[in-house]
């Protein structure tokens, strides 16, 4: 494709701002799809996999591309909820444009702020498109304010609607001063009309503030314009494209996608305001090789490059990577330098991704999005370049998990099955997070939400045939002591025929400091116990770690000085030893003033500034001490808190319906405190009652 030819965008919204019927009006208008496509009965080309079908919302994002005024046009349709912003965060790292869509009954909504944040962390020049012009209450100048003032935005009204709510029918382009009325039967036929009477006021005021902006951008414009010279249409576009670019302000269209009412005139000024790969500019990288600064120009004669940003993976087909190119030209049949890890990648066809179907692709070139079937080493945010001219371009950070499960097996025996289920799906969704627990033993799957880790499991299910149940975690609480036990003494001595069993240890036992963990000190004096013997009491004692007597969570922070005994000529052995430490460790720990840890997170949660006094109140309930509190965004603020684990398990549900989804949080752990004595008899009786029932269950 020649230069200029090439847009690459995201439609990104909030959910429910109908982000993805406008993505399928546009197709079926340039025809590059022969129906037009409807979430709400499953017929969406780019809502496609089960799970999206079935929720009408989108997950994953997907891919298509159009042909428009011979410009190609690349689009990502990205999820708008908040357990899927990953997906819109990995989009928008690699596009050079922005199509918003904002919902004209409702135009600022929970994700509003989380999603615009990420396009302000790009950089990336924006279109808004109000949607649901036909819906009752829609208002196109209430819209534009609120959405002015709540994202400090300036914005351009470049086509306004005739006609509201159930009276919508059409729509006046402001730059080239035309009017058009659509059919409403949802086939896009637009009928060109002359601008009603009563519009001719304001059509005029909007179309002098559209040219006042257009001057702005360029200084010959500017000019011209203060000189009192009117500004042609190819001026006009030229000045809007140029301030569209830099960022100075965000063209506004309008339309109905779901009535397929004026996706025509968004096609055409998707082509004529967005900036084309080159007029993004250079594209910065690093050298691997020397750490230094590398860039790259967006043009075909320049040596190839581009960024895996994302990974498909099919039980039949393989792995499918999906590849932005930023530089030079890449063809079918070929091999590219992973600089990522350093290493050579062969690979056969080339693809362009359209919806669940690939079409072969002959070369592409800077700005295009294709996948790449079958890159053994290739992942989500590797580079892809020339060996003889390495790049490396950076990739996106994920805020981390925040909510956690145990996964359990509904069949036994599946559970090697379940760790390979899950390593493939996060080759796809890099946000999902695994571990082995080791105090537990629970395999933990961590993930952005309720729904997101319910599509996961559902995924498995559908994908690789693994049936798993979902549990809250066990918490990994530990065992210590508050006092000390001196002269703790036990003796094993068994006799069953034959060779008996002897030991005695004397042991004291005393407290350390929290965090520090255990401590041996063997203080024997004399032949009481040969020293051979030792490394048996040591051994013990380790072992008797695991399991405190308490509540059979791992004890810590505590010293055992063993300082005499006694054993038998014949009787005495290792494992006489290892038992009577054992013993001797638990006798004492029980008289020491036993007690329960927790482990205590610390929480940074980022809050609308009115939802300040809830969030506190909340933390306090749940035991949780306020650090710090200090201004975020606009609007918000940051508080820095310290929780117990067992009180955050489901937070993130919590802290949505408190903040109406505008909040959000990350964990980390920090310590172990002592469980108020209050909840040391429940934290023991629950664990019975689970022992219990397992031993039903058998």
């Amino acid at each position: 494709m020649e230069d200029g030819g090439i847009r690459n965008i995201v439609v990104a919204a909030n959910s429910g701002s109908g982000k993805t019927s406008l993505a399928e009006a546009m197709l079926f208008t340039a025809k590059a799809v022969k129906r037009l496509g409807k979430v709400d009965d499953g017929s969406s080309t780019l809502d496609f996999e089960p799970e999206e079908i079935r929720r009408h919302i989108s997950i994953n994002n997907a891919f298509h591309d159009l042909t428009w005024e011979k410009t190609k046009i690349y689009m990502i349709d990205t999820p708008g909820d908040d357990n899927f912003l990953a997906e819109a965060k990995m989009a928008l790292r690699v596009a050079d444009n922005v199509l918003y869509v904002v919902d004209a009954v409702d135009p600022i909504k929970p994700q509003t702020d989380k999603v615009w944040s990420m396009i302000r962390q790009f950089n990336l020049p924006v279109m808004i498109f109000v949607n649901k012009l036909d819906k009752e209450r829609a208002d196109f100048k209430k819209t534009i304010e609120t959405v002015k003032t709540a994202l400090g935005l300036r914005l351009v009204p470049v086509s306004i609607p005739i006609g509201a709510e159930e009276g919508f029918r059409g729509i006046v382009d402001l730059i080239q001063m035309k009017a058009y009325e659509y059919a409403p039967d949802g086939s896009g036929k637009e009928t060109r009309i002359e601008i009603p009477a009563d519009m001719k006021d304001e059509v005029d005021t909007l179309r002098g503030n559209l040219i006042e902006y257009a001057a702005e951008s360029e200084d010959s414009l500017l000019e011209k314009f203060l000189e009192g010279g009117d500004l042609t249409s190819e001026e006009i576009i030229s000045g809007l494209m140029k301030g569209t670019a830099q960022g100075g302000f965000a063209p506004v269209a309008c339309g109905s996608a779901i009535k397929n009412a004026a996706a025509a005139n968004l096609l055409d000024l998707i082509v004529r305001l967005l900036p084309s790969p080159e007029g993004r500019g250079d594209v910065k990288g690093v050298n691997p090789k020397t750490g230094s600064e590398a860039a790259r120009r967006p043009l075909i004669d320049e040596p190839f490059s581009g960024l895996v940003f994302k990974t498909l993976i099919d039980p039949y087909a393989g792995r499918l990577s999906i590849l932005r190119v930023y530089s030079g030209v890449i063809r079918p049949d070929g091999s590219v330098y992973n600089s990522t890890h350093d290493m050579e990648e062969r690979y056969s066809q080339i693809q362009v991704l359209q919806g669940k179907t690939q079409r072969p692709a002959q070369q592409a070139g800077p700005g295009e999005i294709i996948a790449i079937a079958k890159l053994k080493e290739t992942s989500s945010g590797d580079t892809l370049c020339e060996r003889t001219s390495p790049v490396s371009y950076p990739f996106v950070d994920f805020l981390g998990a925040v909510l956690t499960y145990a996964v359990k097996p509904k069949t036994k025996g599946d559970e090697e099955k379940i760790t390979q289920a899950i390593t493939r799906i996060r080759e796809e969704d890099p946000t999902i997070m695994v571990q082995r627990d080791q105090q537990t033993g629970e395999l933990l799957i961590a993930g952005n939400g309720q729904l997101h880790l319910d599509c996961t499991i559902e995924k498995m299910e559908r994908k690789f045939g693994v049936h798993v149940d979902l549990a809250l975690p066990k918490i990994p609480y530990r065992e210590t002591i508050k006092g000390s036990q001196k002269g703790v003494v036990y003796r094993h001595k068994k006799q069953t025929g034959g060779a008996g069993q002897f030991a005695e240890v004397h042991f004291d036992i005393t407290s350390l400091p929290r965090g520090t963990g255990f401590e041996f000190e063997e203080a024997l004096v004399g032949m009481n116990v040969p020293r051979n013997f030792v490394p048996a009491v040591e051994k013990g004692l380790h072992e008797a770690l695991q399991a405190g007597p308490l509540a059979g969570f791992p004890v810590v922070d505590v010293k055992v000085r063993f300082y005499d005994g006694k054993s038998h000529e014949v009787d005495s052995s290792e494992t006489a030893f290892k038992i009577a430490a054992i013993q001797c460790f638990k006798k004492g720990i029980l008289d020491a003033k036993p007690t329960i840890l927790e482990p205590i997170v610390k929480m940074i949660i980022k809050v609308p500034d009115i939802s300040v006094g809830d969030i506190i109140g909340d933390l306090n309930s749940r035991r949780g001490k306020v650090m710090g509190m200090e201004p975020g965004q606009t609007g918000q603020q940051v508080i820095t808190a310290l929780v117990p684990m067992s009180e955050v398990q489901r937070y993130v549900l919590d802290l949505n319906a408190i903040t109406a989804g505008r909040g959000s949080f990350t964990t980390e752990m920090s310590h172990y405190e002592e469980v108020p004595g209050n909840l040391v008899e429940k934290i023991v009786a629950k664990l019975n009652d689970e022992k219990e029932r397992a031993k039903g269950e058998k």
